[in-house]
């Protein structure tokens, strides 16, 4: 008689009821439980941490926060921040996308307009600004006081000092200036959301009503707004939700005037030392509190919107009349927040001093060849490409996962709730929250990574998941399964399907993603002044370091650099992705 091996006997003995129902749990839920366990240590662990730390000892950290020497104004100057920039943003957005669609045939190229101040790094746009209207040297301030009829204009103040140089009439340092550049700043991403929104409408219903009689102004307040409520009211909680945890141009621009905001709070507790991180939680708790409401109603928004849905016969979305205020406004708005902002910074650039004055004879090149000789600029270079090329690098693949999870797991219970709630988190929590989570969570045992680049990615990762996700599974929704099953059918492994198939069919969606990640990355500013040492520094939070030692040039001609380096990876991303694929996505 022939005895079984061990692996004839593994083979045919038939596993119990309940090791069969443990195997069968997990071949359908390991991946996304495994996957929600990384996202919840990544995401969640930090925040959770943060606040159980401002809790501890009888909850000492809120009850220093809530006796801070002017809580007050914060509260209100973070709060004017963040409905001034909205109403601004939501105007502007709203306008801009309503004559995008009326440009004439000849001037369509001037819709891309609105969104390429995305591209340039809010760093460098927040400096340009500053150059442009300083008190005393910004170069418009200079031009204004040379008309001879200021004077006579009631809504412009210049002060003549009797030592010292003239100032005004605009002030950049205040709050209207941060309300106004922060507003502008977050334009263009209100554009994309009511693009997106216009483009679903259909415009018969506007026809006919301008058809009965209705002006063009009425039946825009009355169909045209009514129908674009979801998007409006979504990128209204975005962009609010951004303007309260704006650090970038109340750090740059109000720290001179002593101007706060919670953000800023955040990093002068968190950031600077000597670092009190459980004030800094406290602090920054409305800011949790405000993306956690977020989020919520994102998600109820997101189910109830079917409310408002038009239909239409075929043609029912073809373009509005065009109107000639289309191109005029689009354009202004181009020269406003791209060539003025650009043209400061390469006109102070290619000076030796800031001075308002333009003199040739002042003009050089040293700064530009500083840049790319002294080893602090360049590594700081070298560290924002090679970082965010490696954080993306990590983030498409799982971003690429999770969407295909997300698609497959459609109302399929709570994990794919879960991973969706922990992906929103980044979107819906301000940068600065996640920076000094991620500080002090890893600045001591059992993980010390500060200092290191590693932690960077980790931030850097965290931040733009959810954008590449979203972009991801619009394209795996569109995509569908029918390629896919057809390649398992022919014998194509589960590997080969995705390289082969879905991959390319979505190579416009991973380009466009891609482009995004690139942008957000290298413009990021807020998380990376937490994360970053004085050896490891990427070029924001180098601009930062120049910017409060007064190196004005030197600041343009890195900004310059910036804006370089991010249209160099926008032009590599549309080589990949193809320029058609690629910009509808972005």
């Amino acid at each position: 008689m022939t005895l079984a091996t061990p692996a004839e006997l593994r083979q045919t003995r038939t596993p119990t009821p309940r090791a069969a129902a443990v195997g069968r749990l997990v071949r359908r839920h390991g991946t996304p439980v495994g996957l929600a366990l990384v996202l919840g240590y990544l995401i969640l662990f930090p925040l959770v941490r943060l606040q159980i730390l401002a809790l501890s000892d009888g909850g000492r950290a809120y009850q220093d926060a809530w006796s801070l020497d002017g809580l007050g104004k914060t509260l209100g100057t973070t709060a004017a921040l963040g409905l001034g920039s909205l109403v601004i943003s939501l105007t502007l957005g709203t306008t801009l996308a309503w004559f995008a669609l009326r440009l004439p045939s000849r001037w369509r190229w001037l819709g891309s307009v609105p969104v390429l101040p995305i591209v340039l790094p809010a760093v460098a746009v927040v400096v340009g600004w500053a150059f442009l209207f300083s008190p005393q040297v910004g170069f418009v301030n200079v031009w204004l006081r040379k008309l001879p009829f200021l004077d006579s204009l009631p809504f412009l103040d210049v002060e003549t000092p009797k030592v010292g140089l003239p100032s005004g009439p605009f002030d950049v340092y205040s709050v209207p200036a941060i309300i106004v550049i922060t507003g502008l700043q977050l334009t263009p991403l209100v554009f994309l959301f009511v693009k997106s929104g216009l483009s679903q409408i259909n415009f018969e219903a506007i026809e006919a009503a301008m058809a009965s009689g209705a002006h063009e102004l009425r039946a825009f307040f009355g169909i045209v707004l009514p129908m674009l409520r979801p998007s409006l009211i979504y990128a209204g909680a975005f962009g609010m939700l951004l303007g309260l945890g704006q650090l970038t141009a109340p750090q740059f621009l109000g720290s001179r005037e002593g101007i706060r905001v919670l953000a800023t709070e955040v990093y002068r507790f968190g950031g600077e030392s000597p670092a009190d991180y459980a004030l800094a939680a406290a602090v920054a708790s409305p800011l949790l509190v405000a993306g956690v409401v977020f989020i919520a109603v994102q998600r109820f928004l997101l189910r109830q919107d079917f409310r408002f849905s038009t239909t239409g016969t075929k043609g029912a979305n073809r373009p509005l009349t065009t109107s000639r205020l289309a191109a005029p406004i689009i354009g202004t708005f181009g020269l406003l927040t791209l060539v003025l902002p650009l043209l400061a910074l390469f006109l102070v650039a290619f000076s030796r001093f800031w001075s308002g004055d333009l003199k040739l004879d002042t003009m050089t090149l040293d700064n530009f060849r500083a840049v790319f000789s002294e080893p602090r600029i360049t590594s700081a270079l070298q560290n924002s490409i090679v970082i965010s090329v490696v954080a993306m690098l990590v983030a498409l693949p799982l971003a690429y996962l999770l969407a295909d999870i997300l698609y497959r797991r459609r109302g399929a219970g709570w994990t794919r709730a879960v991973i969706d709630f922990l992906v929103q988190m980044p979107l819906g929590v301000p940068a600065v929250v996640f920076g000094i989570g991620l500080l002090y969570v890893y600045l001591g045992h059992p993980f010390t990574l500060y200092g290191t680049r590693f932690l960077i990615v980790i931030t850097y990762v965290i931040i733009v998941l959810p954008f590449s996700l979203r972009m991801l599974l619009a394209a795996r929704i569109s995509v569908g399964t029918a390629y896919e099953d057809a390649a398992r059918a022919s014998g194509a492994s589960l590997l080969q399907t995705h390289l082969t198939i879905m991959v390319p069919m979505m190579r416009g969606a991973i380009a466009g993603s891609c482009v995004l990640m690139f942008v957000i990355l290298t413009h990021e500013f807020a998380a990376s002044m937490f994360v970053r040492s004085t050896q490891t520094q990427v070029l924001g939070t180098l601009l930062h370091t120049e910017w409060t030692h007064g190196s004005y040039p030197m600041v343009a001609a890195v900004s310059i650099v910036m804006s370089a380096v991010t249209a160099a990876g926008l032009l590599l991303a549309l080589a990949i992705g193809g320029r058609g694929n690629t910009l509808d996505r972005f």
